[in-house]
């Protein structure tokens, strides 16, 4: 099927590729292809022009983990790299079997974050999606980040703005990534962030900011806007609706919300040394000011 994909859309791609047009396309493909094949069960081709991995972060998901690798086993994926990052349950017997599996075992818990860069290391496709293991997304969402980064995006996010309330009824951990993107001269963002996936990046993206830096999420998106990389949010994926509770990411003050504040922090040290302490801000003078003032 995805061979067959690929000659036929070369023979018929317009050269006005958009993320939509693609998926719509591909998911139409798989229809017909289904339909003149009577196979039911089928995966879904797409007319990449490179490879693409994809980077699972796992903690005691045994119970979502198999729904969550079937999807990704229906992807034309090169690799698909699981990171067990401290696993206590029975994660490893919950995973799927398929000869694209490459299996990564911390004995400690070393957070999601570690786990993706981690995998990012190990990686060798064009485009690298990344997912986490305690929620099951349809493959036709996983499919649109990769169609992005193969059209273009250096990365690309998950655009959660319409799941979010209006800025009065933000916490400070949206209200943080916000004025992250806003500083940078990308208010376009909003809060869209490299801390949410499903989200993909190239290999350019992850050879330009390197390994280490997709540590600390929102100083790699900083450092990734200040160099000029692609940065992009062009596919929603509800996923605060589906988001698994754990006693450490509610309430006010939680800890996660403290360490991803804390992320900012250093994101913003980061790029400040290169970009000044007002970053993209632009500091008028008192006359200026007060023109602004009068103006009004």
């Amino acid at each position: 099927m995805q061979e067959s994909l690929n000659a036929w859309y070369g023979d018929h791609n317009s050269g006005d590729a958009s993320v939509s047009r693609v998926l719509s396309l591909s998911l139409a493909y798989r229809r017909g292809y289904a339909l003149a094949s009577r196979i039911s069960d089928i995966g879904i081709a797409l007319p990449l022009q490179g490879k693409a991995s994809v980077v699972v972060s796992i903690c005691n998901e045994e119970q979502t983990l198999p729904a969550v690798l079937s999807e990704l086993c229906k992807l034309p994926l090169k690799e698909i790299i699981v990171v067990l990052n401290g696993c206590t349950d029975g994660s490893f017997a919950a995973i799927v079997r398929d000869p694209r599996m490459i299996l990564v075992h911390i004995p400690e818990r070393l957070g999601h974050d570690v786990s993706r860069a981690l995998g990012s290391a190990l990686s060798s496709g064009d485009i690298v999606l990344f997912c986490d293991g305690d929620m099951s997304l349809p493959a036709e969402e996983l499919a649109a980040f990769l169609i992005a980064v193969d059209l273009g995006v250096d990365i690309a996010l998950n655009n959660l703005t319409p799941y979010l309330p209006t800025f009065s009824g933000q916490d400070d951990v949206t209200r943080c990534k916000t004025f992250l993107n806003q500083a940078l001269g990308r208010s376009d963002l909003g809060a869209n962030s490299l801390t949410a996936v499903p989200h993909a990046l190239s290999r350019k993206a992850i050879e330009t900011l390197g390994t280490e830096a997709l540590i600390v999420p929102p100083k790699a998106q900083a450092l990734a806007l200040v160099r000029g990389l692609k940065v992009s949010a062009p596919y929603s994926v509800n996923v605060v609706r589906n988001n698994r509770i754990r006693s450490g990411n509610t309430g006010e003050g939680n800890s996660v919300a403290g360490l991803i504040i804390g992320d900012h922090v250093e994101a913003f040290t980061e790029v400040m040394k290169s970009e000044g302490n007002r970053l993209r801000f632009v500091t008028y003078s008192r006359s200026e000011l007060a023109k602004v003032r009068n103006a009004r």
